[in-house]
């Protein structure tokens, strides 16, 4: 009988106890022939999400505690690093608002596989919105020859595709892989920390492939104001700076981490708008 393949979803969570179970009980229905557990940062929740999570998986959910400021990259970061200790045959990335489909973990698997890479494969799931079956998050290849920081959706299709990078909503990641990238970049606070990763890892030679067909759903992030929305000058610099806005020395440490010699004119261009709104 073969061993169980060992497989840990990383989570975080910020007052979305409801979704968050939702998302957890999605993962711990996959597969059989798998040994599942999960670490989960919750991000200083005070709807309960803690002790729901604890009550409902009893002893396959170790839940870590942040203070609130970690956002979603580094809540990220602090829960992919515990599951890494802890050791696993593949980590699952799996947004907390998102739902598996009953067969995704094995066809994630499947894909991962029978992909031949010496430093590892990451295999990414796309979602689509359960509404309008629109593809909301997955794979990604770049859109610009000289402005690092621009990306198109790649639509999921019958056979694995490489890409560029990735929304880390559903990632699959060999133990492999994991030891070649090690953990997620800390310098950024909530967002790009996924993009990096993704980009980090076709650089290390890393297989990078959006898998087969979907494997969840995941409606769009609602829409709010932009941070180039605000009347004033003084509220645009001041909301752009925020962790869920683009704050400016986070971009430009990506743009001149992955852009190359043209990144100060990415990042100019970007910017622009705190100036014409």
């Amino acid at each position: 009988m073969n061993t169980p393949l060992k497989i840990c979803a990383v989570l975080t969570a910020f007052n979305r106890r409801e979704q968050t179970l939702r998302a957890l009980r999605s993962f711990f229905i996959q597969g059989q022939n798998v040994d599942l557990s999960a670490v989960l940062m919750d991000d200083g929740s005070e709807d309960g999400t803690a002790g729901a999570v604890a009550d409902a998986f009893k002893g396959s959910v170790t839940v870590l505690r942040g203070n609130g400021l970690l956002y979603w990259n580094r809540g990220m970061a602090a829960a992919f690093k515990e599951a890494c200790d802890r050791g696993a045959d593949y980590y699952l990335w799996l947004n907390d608002d998102t739902i598996l489909y009953p067969n995704a973990l094995s066809s994630l698997i499947q894909d991962a596989e029978v992909t031949e890479s010496l430093q590892g494969r990451i295999v990414v799931g796309s979602t689509r919105d359960p509404d309008s079956g629109e593809c909301t998050y997955g794979g990604l290849i770049a859109a610009s020859s000289w402005h690092a920081g621009k990306f198109k959706r790649l639509h999921p299709q019958s056979k694995v595709q490489a890409c560029h990078t990735m929304n880390g909503n559903i990632v699959l990641i060999s133990n492999t892989a994991a030891n070649v990238l090690g953990g997620i970049d800390e310098r950024f606070s909530h967002s790009m920390g996924d993009y990096d990763y993704g980009l980090r890892a076709v650089r290390a030679g890393v297989a990078v492939l959006v898998g087969c067909g979907f494997h969840g759903e995941c409606s769009r992030n609602p829409p709010v104001s932009a941070w180039y929305e605000s009347v004033t000058l003084r509220e645009r610099y001041k909301r752009v700076n925020t962790p869920k806005g683009l704050p400016l020395k986070e971009w430009a440490y990506f743009l001149n981490k992955h852009g190359g010699a043209t990144w100060p004119l990415a990042w100019l261009a970007t910017y622009r708008r705190i100036f014409t709104r």
